[in-house]
């Protein structure tokens, strides 16, 4: 196991102590999602990256395209 598989871990551990004992799946995810998100230096959360229409356009035309030669 790696150092980084490691404090994935230990930060799941730790997020698990904190919910509360009747918490949901979603709770769960929610948490997970916060830690997954991007962080700036002083650990406070990045804001999100926003794709310009035509790039999101483009993606979803080659994801199309890939479901449809499945």
């Amino acid at each position: 196991m790696t150092t980084e598989n490691a404090n994935v871990k230990a930060e799941v551990r730790a997020l698990l102590d904190r919910l509360p004992d009747d918490c949901s799946f979603a709770d769960v995810q929610r948490g997970i999602a916060v830690l997954m998100w991007p962080k700036r230096e002083d650990g406070s959360l990045a804001p999100p990256q926003r794709l310009e229409p035509e790039e999101v356009k483009r993606r979803l035309r080659e994801w199309l395209k890939s479901e449809k030669d499945k």
